[in-house]
């Protein structure tokens, strides 16, 4: 059954120490014997009598580590843990806590974790340019249309006062944007919705803050904006300080912000590589299902709940989120991620270029395509 631990210290190489599960959450419901597994023979013995043969052995699990922030994108993840098909797919699932996507990258490398969340940020090209060695396989969060998961949002105070209401009207404003500031996922794609209509990201004033202490902060008066994610999206918005401007997938959509990342050794695991991809895939597309549906509704409400246990937001919260962006057959936007390499590039945040062979070997998508072309495709409007 999945179990998780949590690092003791600041470094990722602490993360061996072990805690029995996840806090606050529940072993996994029994699954169906693993894939591979063989039924009880029922030979017959001459003159008729059968066999009394004992049960085959069932296969060990597969021990799979996962990184993770326990954060809303993870939700492929819990519920495939939930739903018992990481089980069924012959995976005895882990969590290991980590503080920031870039600390799962030299755990990957370093065979400490089989799974991460790896954000397509300088510090994973950094990494890869140095030589470090990783798959990337799965979107894990993408600005899919109609999802608004990461939003600007600007002082309340300032935008009833006809200030920040558009993009190409936040000159000299203060935006809070998560450190390092100008070198993340988020003020890329920002910089792209603002090129768009005639402005630039270097029109602003960048604050870097975690993305908690922008909910004080817009409070306070300290920053006049922030491009901020949920739960603390919905926060600002409750409580009255912020105005949501542009989100996400308006400023630039479809872009791919997090990825799973696979180890090499674990990848190179084909068959229990492919039972990963294949578990994800069907709890991504349980997670569409879900949020299609009212509030109230039984399946719509276990999700909720799930969510909320692992990630410790509170189920009323979980309700007024905007949903995460996951692409149901599990693709993310290559397209989106080499542009985000080329922004990065040229503004100096990733100072030695990626060689293109390394760079054509960083993909895991054919692994995704095998298994799809197996599970079949659904729709991804």
């Amino acid at each position: 059954m999945g179990h998780a631990r949590r690092p003791g210290g600041w470094s990722w190489l602490l993360l061996v120490v072990v805690l029995a599960c996840a806090p606050g959450v529940p072993p996994a419901a029994p699954a169906s014997a693993p894939a591979g597994a063989r039924p009880v023979s029922s030979e017959v013995l001459p003159g008729g009598a059968p066999a009394a043969t004992a049960p085959a052995a069932v296969p060990a699990l597969v021990h799979v580590r996962i990184g993770s922030q326990f954060a809303s994108t993870d939700v492929g993840h819990y519920l495939a843990l939930e739903r018992g098909y990481f089980q069924q797919e012959g995976l005895d699932v882990e969590f290991v806590s980590f503080a920031n996507a870039s600390e799962m990258i030299p755990a990957l490398a370093t065979e400490r974790i089989e799974v991460g969340g790896i954000g397509g940020n300088p510090a994973m090209w950094n990494a890869v340019a140095r030589g470090v060695r990783l798959k990337l396989v799965l979107d894990k969060g993408s600005a899919r249309p109609g999802t608004g998961n990461t939003a600007l949002v600007i002082r309340k105070d300032l935008y009833d006062a006809g200030r920040g209401q558009r993009l190409d009207d936040l000159r000299g404003l203060r935006i809070a944007i998560t450190p390092p500031g100008k070198a993340t996922t988020n003020a890329m794609p920002m910089d792209v919705g603002m090129q768009r209509v005639g402005a630039s990201i270097d029109d602003v004033v960048i604050e870097p803050l975690p993305f908690p202490d922008m909910v004080p902060a817009l409070a306070n008066g300290s920053v006049d904006g922030a491009v901020i994610v949920e739960p603390f999206l919905s926060r600002v918005l409750r409580q009255g300080s912020a105005v949501r401007v542009a989100t996400l997938d308006e400023m630039y959509p479809n872009f791919t912000i997090g990825l799973v990342g696979f180890s090499p050794e674990f990848y190179a695991q084909r068959s229990a590589a492919k039972g990963f991809v294949r578990a994800y895939i069907r709890a991504v597309r349980d997670y569409h299902a879900a949020i299609s549906k009212p509030v109230g509704d039984a399946d719509r409400a276990q999700v909720d709940e799930i969510i909320a246990r692992y990630t410790r937001i509170d189920v009323a919260t979980v309700r007024e989120m905007a949903p995460v962006g996951l692409n149901p057959n599990g693709h993310f936007n290559l397209a989106s991620l080499l542009h985000a390499y080329r922004w990065f590039r040229e503004r100096g945040f990733i100072p030695e270029p990626v060689p293109e062979a390394v760079l054509a070997e960083l993909w895991g998508l054919e692994l995704v395509d095998e298994v799809l072309d197996a599970l079949g495709r659904v729709p991804e409007d």
